[in-house]
């Protein structure tokens, strides 16, 4: 066979595949869709080397578990501060995309200057600096989150949000699977710390390649908003506008809160509880990728045949069982156990949250400026959550133990799965078929 038949036999087959969904999509639309779609690609490659490795990095360095969480709630305090000034910057300046490319630039920026801490510093100075820059790099992300996620409503049209966004996260997870191994066998050839500052300068490496990709990706100008009318769509009005957005923030506020309560102290309880290493954690995520994979193929059909509220809901119920599979452990490869529903559950959550706050921001032909408002007021609040759910949890870990900490969040977490039933109820609407759906 020749290259050349290669080359149009591959193409072919790549058209039918279609993996940036652009098939039947508006010209405009398919450059955008496709930058966006390898942005993901290289972020996740990005991530790979920092998210699962920031607690173990901390703990070399001689950190306590509760001042593990206090880089959580530090991150999440300064991640409150973001979000607006972050909607008005975007506002003020009439576009979305050179917010996002900013702010997280300086997100890499603070990246890199941690991994060149540890040449410099030592002991518990080098941990409360490492512990200030990651959580810069948390509000860096937070500052530029809400113009990403009204961009993101922008680049993909509303009708192929729920194929698009699980066809981007599934080859993510595919990323995921292959690089977190491969920083985890990279970091453990080398003494620690030394191992994780590689690990870090190779994310910072690979995010600014992705934000080149996503520097590329068309916006058509906004008009720059004038004092008024950023005080007249004000904090609370972006909230108290839409009484279902309002509802479906607080009862996100009580989620996070719980689910934090524990989250950030399974990552420690890998290491101190079940005797996890960096190589272990590595492969570990080989199993959650994979879960998370085959929920994005899953998840991402259900969302066009039943709606996001089902997904959501129906995720929900079933993720306060999390928790409480960690609480028979006794060796870290048992971990496996949590990883497979863990990552199949958190993919239709994070599929089904997105799009119903991009539906229910837009909701009543909000312009991009006060959509782009509500969101960054939705995150804003919910960092309160997750400012308060660390340290409370701390508390509890330090007086009665871990296991009781992943239990309480498991209540809580079915707590709030009951509030999002009685919200959106997307079992009734399909069998009765009478309500309106909360989003359009």
């Amino acid at each position: 066979m020749r290259l050349t038949d290669l080359k149009t036999r591959t193409r072919s087959w790549w058209m039918r595949l279609d993996p940036y969904v652009v098939q039947g999509v508006p010209r405009r639309y398919r450059l955008g869709m496709t930058l966006f779609w390898w942005y993901g690609v290289l972020i996740s490659i990005s991530s790979a080397f920092v998210d699962n490795f920031v607690t173990l990095f901390v703990l070399a360095l001689g950190a306590t578990s509760l001042q593990v969480g206090t880089l959580s709630s530090l991150s999440s305090f300064l991640g409150m501060l973001m979000p607006l000034p972050g909607a008005q910057w975007a506002a003020r300046w009439g576009k979305l995309k050179p917010v996002v490319v900013i702010s997280y630039g300086l997100r890499y920026g603070v990246l890199l200057l941690a991994a060149l801490v540890p040449f410099v510093l030592s002991g518990s100075a080098a941990v409360y600096v490492i512990i200030g820059l990651f959580a810069l790099r948390a509000a860096f992300l937070h500052l530029g989150n809400s113009p990403w996620t009204s961009l993101a409503g922008q680049i993909v049209p509303q009708n192929r949000w729920g194929r698009y966004f699980s066809s981007r996260k599934m080859v993510m997870a595919l990323a995921s699977l292959i690089f977190v191994p491969l920083a985890g066998q990279m970091i453990g050839v080398f003494p620690e710390p030394l191992g994780y500052q590689i690990g870090l300068g190779l994310a910072v490496v690979w995010g600014v390649l992705a934000l080149i990709f996503f520097a590329r990706i068309p916006e058509e100008a906004g008009k720059p908003a004038t004092a008024s009318g950023r005080t007249n769509f004000a904090f609370w009005r972006a909230l108290s506008d839409n009484r279902a957005f309002w509802q479906f923030t607080l009862i996100s506020m009580f989620f996070h809160f719980v689910w934090q309560f524990a989250g950030p102290y399974f990552g420690v309880y890998q290491v101190e509880g079940l005797g996890a290493t960096s190589r272990v954690i590595g492969w570990l995520a080989i199993v959650s990728s994979l879960a998370r994979m085959a929920g994005q193929a899953v998840w991402g059909r259900t969302v066009d045949q039943r709606g996001s509220q089902w997904v959501f809901t129906l995720c929900m119920l079933l993720i306060p069982i999390i928790p409480f599979i960690w609480l028979p452990l006794t060796a870290a490869w048992q971990v496996i156990f949590v990883n497979i529903p863990s990552g199949f559950l958190w993919a239709g959550q994070e599929t089904g949250n997105f799009n119903l706050i991009l539906g229910l921001a837009g909701k009543d032909g909000r312009t991009e400026e006060q959509k782009t408002q509500a969101i960054a007021s939705y995150h804003t609040l919910v960092a309160i959550a997750n400012i308060l759910g660390p340290l409370a949890g701390g508390f509890v870990i330090e007086a009665i133990g871990y296991k009781w900490a992943f239990a309480l969040s498991g209540f809580g977490r079915l707590a709030a799965a009951i509030l999002f039933l009685m919200l959106l109820k997307p079992f009734d609407l399909r069998r009765l078929g009478r309500r309106k759906p909360v989003m359009p």
